[in-house]
């Protein structure tokens, strides 16, 4: 590939990155985040604004309720009625995907003498069936579409005080609609009885307590006041706690497993089923971070695929370093020296030597070795100048001789040689 063509290739990726962070970018991560997920959850383990993480502590710390269990299955499977305990069906989500049998096991444990409390803004059909001709007459059919909200308790301890909520989303206010009751569509038995416990400021009721048999119903239209965004808030924690004080003391069952739809097949054994599941794609979408992770991920396997896919340059071997070897030509010529008694011409060779080796090491060249001369090459070297001028004082008197013992040569070998080991 020519190098215009590459440099067309990583100018259009680039390009192309740019354009998927300009489109995308400030959508999923805009300035006024703090959090990649704003999904209606309502997980009791969800700390995220729409999570219900908050609501959890409440429970558990407050003292509210007794013993605190978690549904993670089909009601018949787990939903315990303990005997002389007022046991607690409890859900907060935006729909509850109870299955009609699981709405009537539901509707026989509240006849024995417990309660369900149930916040959500979409009932199941079968159960507002029980109290309504049409479910869909249940809510309010004038459509409420706003950001801010205030309720109140019609309890008389309590009606003095109003609570604001505000919808938050992308940590700025936004408008939702809200729902509400119409208390004229349901009917109910002479034994039971409807009280409106809770509205909002245009009366509109958001908070119903049935008695229904021996049993109790608390329906609850606005599950946003108990996630965790709204219970940060002073109003939203407040209104919270006292919507739980109208609720009888007893052991909370949290029911998570119809906060989703499940799907059973036709031999469906009662434990589950078969759950409809997320892709993996869809998986990775639907979280930012893997998203990007899998958009990089698959720009830098195409860039290997363009630069790195065709045949590669055979490795060309490295140049094999001169050996230096100067030294083995000196050892050679000393040897023939000593081997025909030609001293003094071997010691003229060693001062040559060890004045180069100084002019290579050191970088001090002198033809004579004076004391400027010795002194600089004893600070460089770190040898004691008394050892430097021992070895130049030999070399002259060696030099001056007419005959130069074996034993006066080793002796000269031997200083040259504590330098050479010794030097730095």
């Amino acid at each position: 590939m020519s190098k215009s063509g590459k440099i067309g290739i990583i100018v259009g990726v680039v390009i192309g990155f740019l354009l998927l962070l300009y489109f995308f970018g400030g959508k999923m991560r805009p300035k006024e985040f703090v959090t990649d997920s704003w999904e209606e959850t309502y997980r009791p383990s969800d700390k995220g604004p729409y999570g219900t993480f908050m609501l959890k502590e409440l429970l558990d710390t407050t003292g509210l309720f007794g013993n605190f269990l978690q549904i993670n299955n089909k009601l018949e499977n787990e939903l315990e009625d303990a005997e002389g305990v007022n046991d607690i069906y409890f859900f907060v989500g935006r729909e509850n995907y109870l299955t009609d049998e699981d709405q009537e096991f539901l509707f026989d444990f509240i006849r024995n003498g417990n309660t369900a409390y149930m916040m959500c803004e979409s009932f199941p059909y079968g159960f507002m069936k029980e109290f309504t001709a049409d479910p869909d007459s249940a809510y309010d059919q004038e459509l409420v579409y706003d950001s801010l909200q205030t309720f109140r308790f019609n309890h008389s301890e309590l009606a003095s005080t109003n609570y604001k909520a505000k919808f938050i989303y992308n940590n700025i206010g936004s408008e939702k609609y809200w729902t509400y009751f119409d208390t004229s569509a349901f009917y109910y038995d002479e034994a039971d009885t409807l009280i409106v416990s809770g509205t909002n400021s245009q009366s509109k009721p958001n908070f119903l307590k049935i008695q229904y048999g021996n049993g109790m119903i608390f329906l609850h239209s606005t599950p946003y006041l108990f996630t965790n965004i709204s219970l940060m808030k002073k109003d939203g924690f407040d209104y919270a706690e006292k919507v739980l004080r109208h609720i009888p003391p007893g052991r909370v069952q949290w029911d998570r497993y119809n906060l989703e739809e499940h799907y059973f097949d036709e031999e469906g054994d009662g434990n589950g089923g078969a759950e409809k599941r997320q892709s993996i794609l869809q998986f990775i979408l639907a979280h930012p971070p893997l998203a990007w992770a899998t958009i990089l991920l698959l720009i830098g396997a195409f860039l290997y695929a363009v630069f790195k896919g065709k045949r590669m340059q055979k490795v060309i071997p490295a140049a094999e370093s001169k050996e230096n070897t100067s030294l083995g030509y000196i050892n050679t010529l000393s040897s023939l020296y000593l081997q025909e008694n030609k001293h003094q011409k071997l010691i003229r060779l060693k001062e040559k030597t060890f004045l180069n080796f100084i002019a290579d090491h050191y970088y001090i060249i002198s033809k004579e070795a004076d004391e400027k001369f010795i002194s600089k090459v004893a600070m460089k070297s770190q040898i004691e100048k008394e050892k430097i001028t021992e070895i130049f004082k030999l070399f002259r008197e060696l030099e001056n001789l007419p005959e130069v013992s074996d034993d006066q040569l080793i002796l000269l070998h031997q200083k040259i040689e504590y330098f050479y080991k010794k030097c730095r």
